[in-house]
């Protein structure tokens, strides 16, 4: 009987490892991809995909890219991939330069800078 459940563990082993495992981190939330990728005009999270595609690009990574606001701290982007078997990757970055936030606008650094008064 012992060697049937060792074969039943090992012959489940490959297909366990080939089960992906979307891992969202803390900042992002899940989203309903193709709601975002389906419309035909430029909105936000389009903008901030191809933003997400610019930064993660030296890692040459295929698929489809969106962009969403982080949930937690300010002048994040939580950037979503979805590859070619339509797995979602979720990465958290800092936002682009000048992206607005709380009274002013995000620097390279991933802090918000009050705007100055003229």
């Amino acid at each position: 009987m012992m060697p049937t459940i060792v074969f039943l563990v090992l012959a489940m082993l490959p297909v366990t490892c080939l089960m992906e495992t979307t891992n969202v981190p803390h900042g992002c939330i899940k989203v309903n991809f193709p709601s975002f990728v389906n419309t035909g005009t430029a909105t936000l999270g389009k903008t901030l995909g191809f933003y997400c595609k610019l930064f993660y690009s030296k890692m040459h990574l295929s698929g489809t890219w969106i962009g969403i606001n982080g949930q937690d701290k300010i002048c994040t982007v939580c950037c979503i991939r979805q590859d070619t078997e339509g797995n979602l990757h979720y990465n958290l970055t800092v936002a682009p330069r000048t992206y607005p936030c709380l009274n002013g606008k995000c620097n390279s650094k991933g802090k918000c800078i009050k705007k100055k008064r003229t």
